[in-house]
């Protein structure tokens, strides 16, 4: 049963409630996700079109766990209304990642630097020069540059944990443009970045079988086609375009997974969304009673 909605969900509440989300909309989600990555094809519209429709799963998803179900033409209507806002909304979330990430390694890499010259000073590290071939050698560098290295690369999840439901003030409220859904999802967000890290990591661990399959029908399968071209036209042109074949089956590989993982990522988003609000806002929804084990 769906715990109590009056608390907050853990975070097994929410990944679950999802996964059930996802599961019981499966042929909807999945039909709505294929035409917004076949849209992808198209430059600048075909890009705006798959971030509507992604906002489309997001407001559905969303419009079932408040036990308003919403018909999907009715959906359609409401994202129409902000349709380029989701394109722009995506770049700038992008940007503004890229721009905190590029001065967090800055500074850090400058903090990091101070921090080696005081204590290569006070224990004399300067008169033992790093070792070019082996910089590891040298315990002081081992010693700033692991945490920096673990810092600089995790840090661009902190950042967009604080944008993570960007999309759903969008989809599902009034009078919100794109900068007050960039606003609305950081105020939301306050105080739950590590809540909301957790929840991304333990969604992308539930995801990562899908992607180990992906990839190794990608490094089995290359050699098969490439078997099979060379078979079937010529041998000289498979190996001349060995590359573009590459190419063309990881973009069809990255397709398939993106048409089967984006409703699911979409259904995290819109769950994660919904607690919230309710915890913070006091959302009064009267909600559905369902299941989240499978039914028998």
């Amino acid at each position: 049963m769906l715990p109590n909605l009056t608390q907050q969900f853990n975070i097994g509440n929410i990944v679950s409630l999802a996964s059930y989300l996802y599961r019981s909309n499966f042929k909807k989600f999945s039909r709505l996700s294929l035409f917004a990555h076949l849209w992808l094809i198209v430059p600048i519209y075909g890009w705006a079109k798959f971030y509507a429709l992604a906002g489309l799963i997001s407001r559905l998803a969303f419009s079932e766990i408040s036990g308003q179900p919403e018909s999907s033409k009715v959906a359609k209507i409401q994202i129409k209304k902000r349709f380029w806002q989701f394109l722009i909304t995506a770049i700038l979330v992008i940007l503004i990642c890229l721009l905190q990430f590029f001065i967090f390694y800055i500074g850090i890499s400058i903090i990091a630097g101070i921090i080696y010259g005081i204590l290569a000073i006070i224990f004399g590290a300067i008169s033992q020069p790093i070792n070019q071939a082996n910089p590891f050698d040298n315990t002081i560098f081992r010693i700033i540059i692991i945490p920096t290295a673990i810092a600089v690369y995790f840090s661009p999840l902190w950042f967009y944990s604080r944008l993570f439901i960007t999309d759903l003030p969008l989809a599902i409220e009034d009078d919100t443009n794109f900068i007050g859904a960039i606003k609305r999802s950081r105020q939301l967000s306050k105080g739950l970045t590590w809540r909301i890290i957790a929840i991304i990591f333990i969604s992308f661990v539930i995801t990562l079988p899908i992607q180990i399959l992906g990839w190794l029908i990608y490094s089995r399968g290359f050699n098969i086609l490439i078997q099979l071209i060379s078979l079937l036209l010529f041998r000289d042109w498979a190996n001349e375009n060995e590359m573009f074949i590459s190419a063309l089956l990881l973009m069809i590989l990255n397709l398939i997974t993106g048409i089967i993982l984006m409703p699911f990522w979409q259904s995290i988003k819109s769950v994660v969304y919904y607690d919230i609000i309710c915890c913070r806002e006091g959302f009064d929804l009267k909600i559905n009673t369902v299941q989240i084990s499978p039914k028998p």
